[in-house]
């Protein structure tokens, strides 16, 4: 199985560049729509707006036999329709080819049991999205496991990551996105990051979009100055400034992930609780004026510099030339 992106763009996602192998994968932004898009595009819910998605060399929208090796959870999920979510979850099981006798078995593995007698139709959006979580991670036969938030769901987490390891032990893909690095930290695996709505991932040795000054993260902990001073020592070149409150501080890395992860590492190693993290990463409309600005002050300070530059003097010969 392998997943290929190739300049997907939908919605908030400007364009995707992946090659994914069989393995565990995190993609972290601080927007969801973005991810919901990458979801969108990958499950085969939705076609891209401009560009290629293919599993296996299909793409996903077009190929229904593809789209059963796909399980997926979106951020609005609808369950099919029946007089109790176990007939519904029957009926899905069904559609699968797993058979309906699971079903009371499923919602009990995911602690789901008590909304069996329920109507589908009266249930909320994190009711239901659990519901399609324990569809999904149930899903032994799927070779693309792609979920979006599964762990701001009803199903305890524990279970969510143990069924994650065991589709990725079997050698499926998962890609799971959050806009929490908390969360991203506990889904483990490789991190992505989703950057100016657009998401790269390719030769280690390529450049990073987004690279530089411009991934700045903001953390709130209970000993923001200590945090400072040890991110300092980071081998990444982390640099940290203290914010306006005694609690937070602006962490400026190369890259969104590279600093969320080091942040994460270090707070743990010397013991400092994380109460908040979260990346602030301007508009592209800022970059442009940043370098739009930049480009400026260059061209005026050369300017001033040829201004002040003395004037070359004769050369011997003239000077030779014009003495009596």
């Amino acid at each position: 199985m392998r997943v290929q992106l190739r300049g997907a763009a939908l919605g908030q996602l400007r364009g995707a560049d992946l090659e994914l192998a069989p393995g565990r994968y995190v993609v972290l932004a601080n927007e969801r729509e973005p991810l919901c898009s990458l979801v969108a595009v990958m499950a085969g819910r939705e076609p891209p707006r401009h560009g290629q998605v293919l599993v296996d060399g299909a793409a996903p929208v077009a190929a229904p036999a593809t789209r059963r090796k796909v399980a997926a959870l979106f951020l609005d999920e609808a369950l099919p329709p029946a007089k109790t979510v176990l007939a519904s979850v029957a009926q899905a099981l069904l559609a699968r080819g797993a058979g309906e006798r699971g079903a009371a078995q499923l919602l009990a593995e995911a602690g789901l049991s008590a909304l069996t007698s329920l109507a589908p139709g009266r249930l909320g959006p994190t009711e239901t999205r659990s519901i399609a979580l324990g569809l999904a991670l149930a899903h032994d036969a799927a070779e693309l496991v792609v979920l979006h938030e599964p762990l701001t769901t009803l199903v305890p987490a524990a279970f969510v990551l143990a069924r994650l390891d065991a589709h990725t032990a079997r050698g499926a893909i998962v890609v799971a996105t959050t806009t929490s690095a908390a969360n991203a930290t506990q889904l483990g695996g490789r991190w992505l990051c989703i950057e100016l709505g657009r998401l790269r991932a390719g030769d280690a040795g390529a450049p990073r979009l987004g690279a530089g000054p411009w991934q700045q993260v903001l953390v709130e902990s209970n000993d923001a100055r200590a945090l400072a001073q040890l991110l300092l020592d980071s081998p990444h070149g982390l640099s940290a400034e203290l914010g306006a409150t005694s609690d937070s501080l602006r962490v400026v890395g190369p890259a969104l992930d590279v600093t969320v992860q080091e942040v994460i590492a270090v707070a743990r190693q010397h013991d400092l609780e994380i109460r908040r993290i979260e990346a602030a990463v301007p508009p592209v409309e800022a970059l442009l004026a940043a370098r739009a600005g930049f480009a400026r002050g260059a061209y005026e300070a050369s300017r001033a510099g040829f201004a002040t530059a003395p004037a070359p003097g004769p050369s011997p010969a003239s000077t030779e030339a014009r003495t009596p």
